[in-house]
């Protein structure tokens, strides 16, 4: 069985989301292992994003029909967590600047994702 070549903006998302997801996962796994003092709520979120970015890019490597769903689930998590860091980390003024203009960066990435995997 012969299988048509992967388009380059599938694989480009998958390996995009594969960052992302690892990225997430990275700050899950340095808790338990001393390197973060992150609150459980955050590690909570981190986790969520760490597998709706795997499925991500498993659904954008394969081109699964839900792909373009967990692109957007990827985005509202991750916008989430962006809105909820305030009140998690007690952050002052000068450092919540750009939390929720990076949410909203965060979600506009996954809404041209998600429109993309959808006609792709």
């Amino acid at each position: 069985m012969i299988s048509a070549p992967r388009p380059r903006g599938r694989v480009a998302l998958a390996v995009v989301f594969a960052l992302l997801a690892l990225n997430a996962l990275a700050q899950v796994v340095l808790v338990p292992l001393g390197s973060s003092d992150d609150p459980p709520p955050l590690t909570a979120l981190q986790a969520l994003i760490a597998a709706a970015g795997g499925a991500a890019a498993w659904g954008s490597w394969t081109g699964a029909r839900w792909a373009p769903a967990a692109a957007l689930l990827y985005g509202v998590v991750t916008a989430g967590m962006l809105a909820a860091l305030e009140p998690l980390l007690a952050l002052d003024a000068e450092a919540r600047g750009g939390l929720l203009t990076g949410a909203a960066a965060v979600l506009l990435l996954a809404l041209s994702a998600a429109w993309y995997l959808r006609r792709r």
